[in-house]
């Protein structure tokens, strides 16, 4: 089974329904929401109407122009987009789950990219964070406003020195400078994150989150995936839609995020949609630029065997192995291809004894 496939049935084992789509979208969506776009370059042409048309750069706001009532969908589609200075042709799979988000809902979507991570490689990673977390903090610690975007900046880049530098000038107290140092440098799993943070910030906003961040890890250890999850509120995203929770996550094997997304209630409320919105994307292309560069085998174990084996022995245990669900190759010991090409490679001597037999 590919990694298609696996998403797929385990989007739809949540009772997410598949969202298709035409290449084509009316350039006026992707114009008027350019602020969404992780690039405003679209590929445009005018249709024989004269209307004018684009090729798809994204899929979610297709699908909350298309919402009339609260859905859960997933989809597996082609998007188009600049990559590496030159159009491309992008696979993109992911879940949208729209209606009245409450914490349940919005927990099962985090679980459903922490299972769709585990898909593509069981050694994963993925980043929660409350993306109005500091920008409150900073606003009820009632810090000079300039300087607020340069500290979201720093944290961003986990540079807990310009809080240093800030304190030094004067412009946050040392009280101050401690806590964002703190928060800057938190990287904890989610469920001792929280605690921590408890220990650091004591405004009733910043609280009301982080009962909220409190409140998904308790649903998310219901789904069995809270190892994996970590608090970081390093983690920025620039689309001016994503309000609370947002997410990226990442796999052994991949320098890179291969998964983002977060509860973006702004978008659908400026489609006049009445509803709020969570979802994720994963980056198909980053998957498969990683499975071209992991070697590949024929098999997973090569049997050699010769003459005087006895036949029925061999066969007792290839059917032992196949039983286990390997790829097995029995051939004869002077004709056996080349040994790299195959996981393990044994005599049938060797074979029987970890058969059993």
């Amino acid at each position: 089974m590919n990694l298609e496939e696996k998403l797929n049935r385990l989007f739809k084992g949540f009772g997410y329904q598949r969202f298709r789509m035409s290449k084509f979208e009316e350039y006026d969506l992707y114009a008027s929401n350019k602020d969404f776009l992780t690039s405003s370059s679209v590929i445009t042409f005018t249709d024989l109407d004269g209307k004018l048309l684009a090729l798809k750069p994204d899929i979610t706001l297709s699908i909350i122009k298309s919402a009339s009532e609260p859905k859960k969908v997933y989809y597996n589609e082609m998007v188009y987009r600049l990559k590496d200075h030159h159009y491309r042709e992008i696979p993109q799979a992911g879940v949208e789950c729209i209606g009245t988000i409450d914490p349940y809902l919005e927990a099962e979507v985090i679980a459903l990219a922490a299972r769709a991570l585990e898909a593509i490689d069981e050694n994963y990673i993925l980043r929660i964070s409350d993306i109005g977390f500091l920008r409150t903090y900073l606003e009820q610690e009632q810090i000079r406003d300039r300087y607020r975007p340069f500290i979201i900046d720093a944290a961003a880049g986990k540079n807990a020195g310009y809080m240093k530098t800030l304190a030094d000038k004067g412009i946050l107290t040392e009280t101050q400078k401690d806590v964002l140092t703190s928060l800057v440098d938190l990287y904890l799993p989610l469920r001792k994150g929280v605690k921590a943070v408890r220990t650091l910030v004591k405004n009733e906003a910043c609280l009301a989150m982080i009962d909220h961040l409190e409140q998904l890890s308790s649903v998310l250890n219901g789904f069995g995936v809270t190892d994996h999850i970590y608090l970081d509120f390093s983690l920025m995203n620039s689309m001016d839609y994503y309000n609370g929770v947002i997410f990226q996550g990442a796999v052994s094997g991949i320098p890179f995020t291969v998964l983002s997304g977060g509860r973006y209630d702004r978008l659908p409320e400026k489609m006049g949609k009445p509803f709020g919105a969570v979802g994720f994307a994963v980056y198909m292309d980053a998957v498969e630029t990683r499975r071209h560069s992991v070697k590949h085998y024929d098999g997973d174990l090569m049997i050699t065997y010769t003459a005087s084996d006895r036949p029925a022995v061999l066969a007792k245990t290839v059917h032992v192995f196949t039983e286990q669900g390997l790829r097995v190759l029995a051939v004869k010991a002077d004709e056996a291809p080349d040994a790299s090409r195959w996981r393990k490679v044994m005599t049938l001597k060797d074979a029987k004894k970890e058969a059993g037999i």
